[in-house]
């Protein structure tokens, strides 16, 4: 890959890892609740989530949504479904006797919020496609290309449990957390309701 290409790389998997998706909101409301390190599998679980996506999207599995157009429909229903799930558990999670709640959503949760996220695999094929140069070795290039997003994107998530750490310090009684993982919750459903309006 030339170095224009390896640029724009990065900056295309920036604007995709950055903004405010379900994944994001989700490890906010995490590390709001329970901490930094307390999100840190979760970040692990969606590096690794990304990574089976890429692999599945270069072994030609996206290629199924256009052959089953249902297989499509049932991954995005079954997202939105584990989403909206996660959304209820922000929102009305109970921080003033946080030593007594659940343990927080970890490694798995962060792989399924990325397996089941359809927009995800068509995300990992439109990278595979705009990136990868058929005269190049095709092994090497996927390899740099995925190395490079999960870098770009496992610092943007960090970046997000980092942000939700200090919202916690900042805004320590129960009535604030309160209010802030109920605003987390209903913008977390929001974000989905969308993502299924834009999907058809």
């Amino acid at each position: 890959m030339s170095v224009q290409a390896v640029v724009a790389l990065l900056f295309f998997s920036l604007s995709m890892s950055i903004t405010p998706g379900a994944g994001n909101l989700t490890l906010l409301g995490i590390s709001n609740r329970y901490g930094f390190a307390a999100a840190l599998p979760f970040v692990a679980g969606t590096a690794a989530g990304v990574l089976v996506v890429f692999v599945g999207a270069t072994a030609g599995l996206v290629s199924l949504f256009d052959r089953y157009p249902e297989l499509y429909q049932l991954l995005k229903v079954a997202g939105a479904l584990y989403l909206l799930y996660l959304s209820w558990g922000i929102a009305f999670s109970r921080n003033e006797n946080a030593a007594d709640e659940s343990q927080p959503s970890g490694f798995v949760s962060g792989a399924l919020v990325q397996l089941l996220n359809p927009k995800a695999w068509i995300a990992a094929m439109t990278v595979l496609s705009q990136f990868a140069d058929p005269t190049e070795h095709f092994s090497i290039q996927i390899g740099l290309i995925i190395g490079l997003f999960l870098l770009v994107m496992t610092g943007c998530t960090l970046s997000w449990a980092y942000f939700g750490a200090i919202l916690k310090r900042l805004l320590s009684s129960p009535q604030q957390m309160r209010w802030i993982n109920r605003g987390l919750g209903l913008t977390l459903a929001m974000t989905v309701v969308y993502m299924l309006v834009q999907t058809g």
